[in-house]
């Protein structure tokens, strides 16, 4: 049976939609940074998801009868789980290292008491089949609880997506150049669009982002480097899953996803690979850096980000699994 949860940390221009139309069509509702792409539809709660979030969220008793009453009072009881699955969100957030506001609709009270919840646990709390997608886990603001619990049961799996750093960086410029209103509402990308904007050639922007440790993206990529080398953390890259439309290759593509596939734990990989949707034509290209790098580009780059650099051909293997950390690391990616 497929993993109910997955964790995929995608960089910021690492071309992370594409994989988020992959994860939708393999039934998980995105979360976390791309939440936005969320389908439309009936996200009503499963068999046995209502009971145990109750029980966690408002102790035995008042579980009880919340359920008890459902039928005179439904809404009532609806409202309780739909703040139980908020709060059990947040802490699942704050869990993974990501930012949250200090304010918060969530009644402190409830998030105390699922803050509680041993760690083992929560993913079997969360509703539904959740992809959390997130931009980086520094294993600094990770939650160490959370971390000892993945060691030992490499659950919910995670997914570590990437691009040529090079890329990103192209990426991460057309995105600070637009107009105000497109940036987003991140601190870092409000600032930094200031900053883009004021520089008048994509030459001195590439060299800014190069030589600047602030820029977005990079920072969150350095602190992401030990998911390549971690043995139960399956690998995939947008050049693999971009395909031959796009500077990619079919047979790439195809192991890229058998990886994810087997990640999830999917019953019947080949039917479901057949399933998925090729890439659209507004995907984001391989190579793009190139129209734009110059040599003293990759001077900067090797100076600043040599380890940031995708590994050489005859390095460039990936994690099959996810396998067990204490499992045989012969297929281990290889890294710089």
């Amino acid at each position: 049976m497929a993993v109910p949860q997955l964790i995929v940390v995608s960089p910021r221009g690492s071309g992370t939609p594409l994989l988020a139309r992959i994860t939708t069509a393999l039934g998980y509702t995105p979360y976390g940074t791309m939440s936005g792409t969320r389908p439309d539809g009936d996200e009503r709660p499963g068999p046995g998801e209502v009971s145990p979030l109750l029980r966690a969220a408002y102790g035995q008793d008042e579980a009880g009868r919340l359920l008890l009453g459902q039928r005179d009072h439904r809404a009532e009881l609806e409202a309780a789980f739909q703040q139980a699955v908020t709060a059990v969100w947040r802490v699942w957030w704050t869990r993974l290292g990501q930012p949250v506001t200090a304010a918060s609709p969530v009644d402190p009270v409830l998030e105390d008491r699922l803050t509680r919840v041993p760690d083992s646990d929560l993913p079997r709390l969360l509703p539904g089949r959740g992809c959390w997608y997130v931009n980086s886990l520094d294993l600094e603001r990770a939650d160490a609880g959370f971390l000892r619990a993945w060691h030992t049961t490499a659950r919910p799996p995670i997914v570590y997506h990437h691009r040529d750093v090079r890329d990103r960086v192209v990426q991460q410029i057309h995105l600070l150049s637009q107009p105000a209103g497109h940036v987003g509402s991140l601190p870092d990308h409000l600032v930094y669009r200031d900053i883009v904007s004021a520089l008048p050639t994509m030459d001195a922007r590439i060299t800014l982002a190069l030589t600047d440790p602030g820029f977005p993206g990079m920072r969150e990529a350095r602190s992401c480097q030990w998911l390549l080398r971690h043995p139960a953390v399956c690998v995939l890259t947008h050049e693999e899953l971009a395909g031959p439309a796009h500077g990619g290759s079919t047979d790439a593509r195809n192991r890229a996803l058998d990886r994810l596939l087997t990640a999830t734990g999917h019953p019947d990989p080949a039917a479901a690979r057949a399933a998925l949707p090729e890439p659209g034509s507004d995907e984001l290209p391989v190579g793009a850096w190139r129209t734009h790098f110059t040599p003293e580009h990759e001077r900067l780059l090797r100076r600043h980000h040599a380890d940031l650099l995708p590994p050489r051909p005859d390095e460039a293997a990936h994690t099959i699994g996810p396998r067990r950390p204490d499992t045989p690391a012969s297929s281990r990616p290889a890294s710089r």
